[in-house]
C-alpha cells in the first residue's frame, strides 16, 4: 500500500552510563529522490553511516530532516587513573636521567599531561552503549514517522479513488453524447443542404456521414482513458507502486484526455474533457508526495 512522503517521529529517552537525555526527532516532505540531512552530537559522529543506512532501510524517497540532540548538562563519565602507565613512565624518567645524569624530577603537572594517564572509565565501552540506546531511540521514532506517513497514504488514497471516479463518469457522459453529436451532425448537414438547394445523392450524404463518424470517433480514448482509471486503482493497492508509476499512469491519462477533447469538437464533450483534466491535474498533485 502506498504511503505519503510527510510525516513526523519522536522519541527520547534516558541512556546509561553518562544519564544522558537523548531526543531523537525525524520529519520528512516530499522529494523526488531520498535525501538525508542529519544533524548529530559529537559523540554519535562516527555513526553517521550507520544512522543513514537503518534511515535508508525504512524511507525510500523524501526530504529527511533528522536531529538527534543530547542533553548537556549529562553527567561525565567517570575517570580513571591507569597506574601501570605511571609506573611506566616514573621509571623511564628516572632510568633517563641516571643514564645521562640529567636534573630534575617529574613533577605531577607533567606527569598528568602524559597520554593514557588518565583516562575515560571503559570509554569504548560506554560509547558503544551510548550508540546502542540511540540506535533504539532512532528506530522507535521511525516506527512513528512510517505510522505517520501510512495514515497519510491512506486519506491520499481516499481522495485519488474519489477523483478517478469522477473521471470514469464524466467519460460515461462524453460516450452517451457521442451518439447524440453525430445525429446532430447528419441533422446539420442535412440541413445545410436543403438550404443551398442542394439535390444531393443519399448515398453521397450517407458516406459524408460515416467520414464525420470517423473523424470524430472517440471510442479508442474513451476505452483507453477508462483502461488506464483500472490500472491506476489497482497500482494504489500494489505491493511496489511508487509516486512515479502513478504519476506516469497520470500523464497518460491526460494525453487520451488531450486527444479525445481535440477530436470531438462538442461543447459537452469539451466541457467533461476540461474536468476531467482539473481532475488529473489533482491526481498528479497528490501522487508527488507518494513515496
Amino acid at each position: 500500500m502506498i504511503q505519503s512522503m510527510t510525516g513526523v517521529g519522536r522519541a527520547e529517552g534516558t541512556i546509561a552510563p553518562w544519564n544522558a537525555q537523548v531526543v531523537v526527532d525525524i520529519r520528512s516532505v516530499n522529494h523526488k529522490f531520498f535525501e538525508l540531512v542529519p544533524r548529530l552530537p559529537a559523540a554519535l559522529s562516527g555513526h553517521e553511516g550507520e544512522i543513514r543506512e537503518l534511515v535508508r532501510r525504512r524511507l525510500k524517497r523524501g526530504y529527511i530532516q533528522l536531529q538527534i540532540a543530547m542533553d548537556e548538562s549529562a553527567d561525565a563519565p567517570a575517570l580513571r587513573l591507569d597506574r601501570r602507565i605511571v609506573r611506566d613512565y616514573l621509571r623511564l624518567t628516572r632510568e633517563l636521567a641516571r643514564e645521562y645524569k640529567l636534573p630534575g624530577e617529574v613533577d605531577i603537572n607533567t606527569l598528568v599531561q602524559f597520554p593514557g594517564v588518565i583516562a575515560a572509565e571503559k570509554s569504548e565501552r560506554n560509547r558503544a552503549r551510548l550508540w546502542r540506546g540511540t540506535r533504539k531511540l532512532l528506530t522507535e521514532a521511525l516506527d512513528r514517522l512510517v505510522k505517520m506517513r501510512r495514515a497519510e497514504g491512506a486519506n491520499i488514497i481516499r481522495d485519488l479513488r474519489g477523483r478517478v471516479a469522477r473521471i470514469r463518469k464524466a467519460v460515461e457522459t462524453i460516450e452517451k453524447r457521442v451518439p447524440v453529436r453525430l445525429k446532430e451532425r447528419r441533422a446539420n448537414l442535412l440541413l445545410q443542404l436543403r438550404e443551398l438547394g442542394v439535390d444531393a445523392d443519399p448515398k453521397r450524404i450517407l458516406e459524408e456521414v460515416a467520414f464525420i463518424t470517423e473523424k470524430v470517433d472517440i471510442h479508442e480514448e474513451c476505452v483507453r482513458l477508462r483502461s488506464h482509471c483500472s490500472i491506476f486503482l489497482k497500482a494504489l493497492t500494489g505491493a511496489t507502486t511508487s509516486g512515479k508509476k502513478l504519476d506516469f499512469i497520470s500523464q497518460e491519462m491526460l494525453r487520451e484526455t488531450d486527444t479525445l477533447a481535440a477530436k470531438a469538437r462538442d461543447l459537452v464533450i469539451s466541457g467533461r474533457a476540461i474536468e476531467i483534466k482539473g481532475e488529473i491535474e489533482k491526481l498528479k498533485e497528490q501522487v508527488r508526495n507518494v513515496e
